[in-house]
């Protein structure tokens, strides 16, 4: 891209190079369903400036405080920072939380009132995106919760030692601080009730989550001590469960299952044991932290074992009989013969999923059911299956926006600021390379109930010398060939091997810039920095005698194309997404 033209200001590119660019060398963000501008935030926090790492946050994902705890972390995976030979990736997600503990602050935005409104139908992640970002753009929104508080199953679903009321609370005060009303303790249980609500508003978004557990037929799952597990969470964070195990066994794998484990822990059984069908490698979890948390809570996981029968005495449960299963190479299991066991139990969780609640009209389970029917639109989990918080609340900003664009006419675009970087304000060093990751702090597992939260955050300390680990991916360093002399101090210089001579350069359909690396100098076209490679050490600026190489910053985003598009600005749009 060719950045000549910019000044102080970020020049807005349209291109399809740039979007390619920061989708194959911003590989977190890419991980991230909702797209937050990751590099953006750790590199606030590098400057210590906690207040706009939040606000990065807050617009992008909407509840900073809920998924510094409990995202599953896609973009985790994808960070540079965890390739062969480059240690550990970022914490990122411990980042977020920082910047929640850190800079929250209260959003205070000049809205512009447009005069429709819209009625949401669920309070939990997608819904509330939803709220918030239709709110944002100047719709009078209600909410409507069929539960004592709002949150879904932020608030219902995860237990307050991952996940503290309070926090949830702030997140979502902040959404209704916009002006969206929430109106707990109402449930429509009829479709004459929803066509009502259709009549008088401009919009309906229903995203009612999967509040169901998916239910199984299981012999014995009758008897007395037999939960499904999201009943269990909900019965637990709402303060109703009576049960008092003493032995649990919880069949699952998922983040609920884990946590209903925890939770059987926290409320006095002796001995608890997590029953998978499959591998580690199959389960969800928010980290290795948490396997180590299961560790110290004395929590046993047995894999590769199913269920077959539930076995009671006198109409109460006594234990549950499972078998051994064989993976094959293509994932298939089998049943071990003659491989069945009893282990003792006298509660045992069923914890395999869940599942939404039927809408009359909508099969929620068909996949071609579109997402909306005239001004009625189905969000989240609602419409997609039981997932992700963050899943869902990329799902819910989607629907938003094609709420938006019902209403108004107006499109949303993915555009790319690009903006000039002074060489001398770069604030990575090699140095940084090297720091190792921080270790999230912990109460004593005697300190451990049913509301303790055990992360504890990182110390500001500890926040700041995390993000220094950052490859700060948006940085793009670039050659400006016509300067260049060819002298080769740069690749001297390089720590990793990130800059190439280059030949057979091409742009690939996808927006893609494509090279075959040489040695032999007739063959060069280019001296080629690769910044999916790039540590972003500054070594080459400082190396280069005649100053060829600049840097620049490429943030992506979503702005509002409006109905009358000015063919002469490539400016033009309305911030949404910053």
């Amino acid at each position: 891209m060719d950045t000549s033209s910019m000044k102080s200001e970020p020049f807005v590119s349209r291109d399809i190079i740039d979007r390619k660019w920061v989708e194959v060398n911003v590989p977190c963000q890419t991980a991230c369903p909702i797209q937050t501008d990751i590099p953006g935030y750790i590199e606030a926090i590098i400057h210590k400036d906690y207040e706009q790492a939040y606000m990065i946050n807050r617009l992008d994902n909407v509840f900073p405080g809920v998924l510094g705890r409990v995202c599953h972390r896609p973009c985790e995976p994808e960070c540079r920072h965890g390739r062969e030979g480059l240690g550990e990736p970022v914490q990122i997600c411990f980042l977020k939380r920082s910047a929640a503990d850190f800079g929250m602050e209260g959003l205070a935005p000049d809205i512009t009132p447009n005069g429709k409104k819209i009625c949401v139908i669920g309070a939990g992640p997608a819904g509330l995106t939803a709220a918030n970002d239709l709110a944002l753009l100047g719709y009078s929104v209600t909410v409507i919760e069929q539960y004592e508080e709002p949150g879904g199953m932020m608030r219902y679903g995860i237990p307050q030692f991952r996940l503290p009321a309070d926090i949830v609370q702030k997140d979502i005060k902040s959404i209704t601080d916009l002006g969206v009303d929430i109106r707990c303790n109402t449930r429509i249980d009829s479709w004459e009730e929803l066509d009502k609500i259709k009549a008088d508003y401009d919009a309906v978004v229903v995203s009612g989550g999967c509040m169901l557990p998916t239910k199984f037929g299981l012999p014995g799952m009758e008897a007395e001590g037999v939960f499904w597990g999201l009943d269990f969470m909900m019965q637990a964070n709402r303060n109703e469960l009576e049960v008092k195990p003493q032995k649990t066994v919880v069949i699952g794998g998922g983040f609920t299952a884990l946590d209903c484990a925890r939770t059987s822990y926290r409320i006095g059984a002796e001995a608890t044991t997590i029953a998978y069908r499959r591998t580690i490698d199959y389960m969800q979890f928010s980290g290795e932290e948490e396997l180590h948390h299961l560790h110290e809570e004395s929590i046993e996981l047995l894999l590769q074992v199913s269920p077959l029968e539930v076995i009671s005495e006198n109409g109460k449960v006594t234990g549950i009989k499972l078998i051994k299963n064989e993976i094959g190479a293509n994932g298939k299991m089998t049943p071990v013969e003659d491989s069945e066991f009893v282990i003792e139990a006298d509660t045992v969780i069923l914890a395999i999923g869940q599942t939404a609640e039927e809408l009359e009209g909508v099969d929620v389970e068909d996949k071609s059911v579109p997402e909306a029917k005239g001004n009625l639109f189905l969000a989240g989990d609602f419409r997609n299956g039981s997932g992700t918080v963050i899943g869902a609340c990329a799902d819910g900003r989607k629907i938003g926006r094609r709420v938006h664009e019902m209403l108004s006419g107006e499109r949303f675009e993915e555009i790319v600021e690009i903006s000039e970087v002074q060489i001398g304000s770069l604030p990575r060093t090699r140095e940084d390379d090297f720091i190792p990751p921080e270790k999230m702090p912990t109460i004593p597992v005697s300190a451990r109930d049913k509301t303790a939260e055990v992360e504890t955050g990182l110390a500001m300390s500890q926040a700041h010398n995390e993000a220094h680990r950052c490859y700060l991916c948006h940085y793009n360093f670039q050659i400006d060939l016509d300067r260049c002399i060819y002298c080769m101090k740069c690749i001297d210089v390089m720590p990793v091997d990130c800059i190439h001579l280059a030949k057979d350069i091409s742009i690939g359909d996808d927006g893609s810039i494509n090279y075959a690396r040489t040695k032999n100098w007739e063959e060069v076209e280019a001296i080629a920095i690769d910044n999916d490679e790039c540590i972003r050490c500054g070594n080459c600026l400082n190396a280069c005698p005649v100053g060829c190489i600049s840097v620049s910053k490429y943030h992506y985003k979503t702005v509002i194309q409006p109905v009358q598009i000015t063919r002469n600005r490539s400016d033009a749009g309305v911030e949404v997404n910053a």
